[in-house]
């Protein structure tokens, strides 16, 4: 009898498991960042405008990997100042600076308590970016578009909607490193934090 009960406990076990083994998760967040590093040469200004979109494969029920795709919007005007011309002249002119960057990200993910009713997580991304940047000086555009690499390290958490669920909330902290180079400008780098739901794709 005990050797049956045992077994029947193994195979709801082994079920569970298979559950997220397998699984294929949508996650879809809103995001808000901070520019950091050379990116703070362009605008200081907090940015609300953004997301995030990403898909999740269960290796097992505490490692999962996917693809993710983001996008942050920073945008700073400036008062009236007079800026020098490449050419030696001189301008008095409203300085404003637009920046949009979309990392593309190949990302590993890691769930530490899978079973808990709040499980922490921790994860990285590795991929590229694309860096839209606008400059208007008055009524003077530039602008200079790039794809560089692009990496993320985060941490957060994940609440299920209800025990077992397949689908909940996250939040996560993070921290995303954009390559660019250009007018002195090393990277497009800011720290950023998320929240969103996740739920899973069914055939």
């Amino acid at each position: 009898m005990k050797k049956n009960l045992f077994l029947v406990i193994a195979l709801f076990l082994v079920a569970g498991l298979q559950a997220q083994q397998g699984e294929l998760k949508m996650q879809i967040n809103i995001s808000g960042a901070i520019p950091g590093s050379s990116l703070k040469d362009l605008t200081n200004n907090a940015s609300l405008r953004g997301g995030e979109m990403g898909l999740l494969y269960g290796v097992s029920d505490k490692l999962s990997v996917g693809l993710q795709v983001a996008y942050q919007d920073f945008y700073e005007k400036f008062p009236r100042a007079i800026y020098k011309l490449d050419d030696g002249s001189d301008i008095s002119a409203v300085l404003t600076n637009s920046v949009q960057v979309i990392p593309i990200l190949a990302t590993v993910r890691y769930e530490f308590t899978p079973e808990a009713r709040l499980r922490p997580y921790v994860a990285a991304g590795l991929g590229g970016g694309l860096s839209f940047y606008k400059q208007y000086l008055g009524e003077y555009p530039s602008s200079a578009n790039k794809f560089g690499f692009a990496a993320r390290p985060e941490a957060g958490v994940y609440l299920p909607f209800k025990p077992q669920s397949p689908s909940g909330l996250q939040l996560g902290v993070y921290y995303n490193y954009m390559s660019y180079n250009k007018y002195g400008i090393k990277d497009l780098s800011y720290m950023g934090a998320k929240l969103g739901v996740v739920f899973p794709l069914r055939d």
